[in-house]
């Protein structure tokens, strides 16, 4: 098996993939505000999860950072 040593910072496509996929993120909470319902919180943190599982896709390194940060 080959191994692969191209990462969020090694690799211009992977940082510019992963990026559109933190910015999307951070609008989810960006929206979230005072007067949000707890479904529309949870719904963002569902979104969240799912938006980290795709950038686990393309870099699982940058993906566990994500993770363990929270």
């Amino acid at each position: 098996m080959i191994q692969s040593n191209k990462n969020y910072h090694t690799c211009k496509l992977i940082r510019h993939q992963v990026d559109v996929l933190l910015e999307e993120m951070s609008v989810l909470f960006t929206n979230i505000g005072i007067d949000s319902t707890v479904e529309e919180i949870q719904e963002a943190y569902r979104k969240e999860k799912e938006l980290i599982e795709r950038i686990a896709e393309i870099d699982p390194v940058k993906a566990d950072n994500l993770r363990s940060s929270y």
